[in-house]
């Protein structure tokens, strides 16, 4: 299998994850490292103030939404803005970000309305569904004619998405946003879940069930994925249909409590979604 060059970790994480494992972390020393860099800090600073956390006062500086985030949450949401911003402006990957935002929102709502269980904060869903296809920014860079076959893998009814991808390719986005997941030192749970978000209902030696928190991540994201495709608000693919009933098992859903979700989602992808669209 051919290699894939990755972006390289931003020394900013570094940085964060030092002072995380220090017994008193320093906020103020990581606050004046963010600061030098205008547009992270100004996106942080925009993020946390937007509905999505629902703050009764705005923060205005990096040490308070540092404050208010703690460091283990700011790390994965500077990770999350700067993954957007080692990429080249491109229609197609402004298209993939939008789309993986849209995911890691609804993901993150989803994961508040059902309930914290398996360890999975929303936070950490949300983080998931801004690095689930970061794979496919790199394909799409690197790979010629992936734009065709990720159109062909998202018509496939049958195969596995990244079985197309292998296929034409001899490698596959789920592997690479694994390996990418990895370097960026994001949690292992979270590099198991990208690496088998397509595969989890095939069975597999090595699908463990002791990872439960990286597959209710993949199921809190694939169903996100089903109800915005429903509502018009994603391309359709056929992963629901792949990945659904696995989905629902995982989650504790059935049928008609997954509907119900679905008609309660409706509010906050018309009402709020748009406005956390930064």
């Amino acid at each position: 299998m051919e290699r894939m060059e990755i972006p390289p970790r931003p020394g900013i994480l570094d940085q964060i994850l030092l002072e995380t494992r220090q017994d008193e972390p320093d906020l103020l020393r990581v606050a004046t490292l963010m600061s030098e860099d205008i547009s992270l800090s100004a996106s942080l600073i925009k993020t946390v103030n937007s509905p999505f956390f629902g703050l009764q006062r705005k923060v205005s500086a990096v040490q308070d939404a540092l404050m208010m985030l703690g460091l283990e949450v700011a790390s994965r949401m500077v990770a999350g803005i700067l993954l957007r911003h080692v990429f080249p402006r491109r229609p197609d990957l402004d298209e993939l970000w939008d789309t993986s935002l849209k995911v890691a929102l609804l993901s993150h709502w989803l994961a508040s309305r059902l309930g914290r269980a398996d360890g999975v904060r929303p936070s950490d869903v949300y983080t998931f569904g801004l690095f689930r296809d970061s794979g496919m920014a790199i394909m799409l860079l690197k790979k010629q004619g992936y734009a065709h076959t990720l159109e062909a893998a998202r018509r496939e009814e049958i195969r596995a998405f990244t079985e197309i991808e292998q296929a034409h390719h001899d490698l596959n986005h789920a592997v690479i946003g694994s390996k990418l997941a990895a370097d960026w030192r994001l949690s292992d749970d979270m590099a198991w879940a990208i690496l088998f978000h397509h595969a989890i209902a095939t069975p597999s030696p090595e699908l463990r069930e002791e990872t439960p928190a990286a597959l209710r991540m993949t199921a809190l994201a694939q169903l996100a994925d089903k109800i915005l495709q429903d509502g018009a608000k994603l391309p359709n693919d056929h992963e629901w249909d792949k990945l659904g009933a696995r989905c629902l098992e995982i989650l504790g859903l059935d049928e008609q409590s997954r509907a119900q979700l679905a008609d309660e989602a409706q509010g906050f992808i018309t009402q709020q979604l748009p406005q956390l669209m930064i």
